[in-house]
């Protein structure tokens, strides 16, 4: 068994930089000794004390409370570091549990949105949600920019833009020129929102391909009310069901739009 190593083979073992390595000695969390040629000679000692810094590293800690530890090892010491590691560790568990929540979630609402009916109008009752939005210039303002916008404002509210319903809300005063009002990001799980949406019946249809530009669907939509009676109750609602967060291919995009109706008496 060799009884020294290298800093280039440390650096490949660990997969750190020779750089980091210096710099570990340098604030002094490594202390490997010198060879007659002043080659540094990294003894298991160093090794062990490497580990721990990966570790420690992984878990967060910055190298000044490593270094604080490493230097005034004592049983007390090194109990309350691993409380504070288990704590760390407890954390990370929670998290990767909400993060395989999440992606279970999504994975089934793609899978969900790949077998909705295309260029049908149907009816639906739909029960109360809750909503965050954020007004945009449909002349001046990028809506994919405004949806991240509103994202960072509520991001401790919202993990990831991928989990929840995103559109925008649709002006329909003049059909002639349909646009955005503002965007929303819409999901019953929101702890901190805006609004909500009322229950109540909403008209709603689905069609694939790149977004419509001159909203044919929409006003597809407006003339069926017409037909068959419906009075429009609020601005309708474009949702960016499948879009550029799931697939570059615009033909395999999906959008839903939605119109709160009542019957007209």
């Amino acid at each position: 068994m060799k009884n020294y190593y290298k800093i280039n083979e440390i650096s490949k073992l660990y997969n750190i930089g020779v750089d980091s390595l210096r710099y570990y000695e340098e604030i002094g969390i490594l202390h490997p000794m010198r060879d007659k040629n002043r080659y540094r000679q990294y003894t298991t000692s160093d090794i062990y004390r490497l580990n721990m810094i990966r570790d420690l590293r992984n878990l967060g800690f910055s190298i000044k409370h490593i270094a604080a530890y490493l230097e005034n090892r004592t049983i007390e010491n090194s109990l309350a570091f691993m409380e504070e590691e288990e704590r760390i560790v407890d954390q990370r568990i929670q998290e990767l549990k909400k993060l395989k929540k999440d992606l279970q979630r999504r994975k089934a609402s793609l899978l969900k949105s790949t077998k909705v009916v295309f260029d049908k109008i149907e009816l639906l009752h739909l029960n109360q949600r809750k909503c965050v939005s954020l007004a945009t210039d449909d002349i001046h303002d990028d809506i994919e920019y405004q949806l991240i916008k509103l994202s960072k404002e509520y991001e401790d509210n919202i993990y990831t833009i991928g989990n929840f319903h995103t559109g925008c809300f649709l002006n329909i005063e003049d059909k002639n020129h349909i646009h955005p009002s503002s965007v929303f990001i819409m999901e019953d799980t929101l702890t901190d929102y805006e609004f909500t949406l009322p229950e109540g019946l909403y008209l709603n249809l689905y069609y694939q391909g790149p977004r419509d530009p001159d909203y044919q669907h929409l006003k597809m939509m407006i003339e069926y009310c017409q037909q068959h009676h419906y009075t429009i109750v609020s601005e309708a609602m474009e949702f960016f069901v499948i879009d550029v967060h799931e697939t570059r291919q615009k033909e395999e995009y999906i959008t839903q739009l939605q119109l709160q109706v009542c019957q007209t008496k």
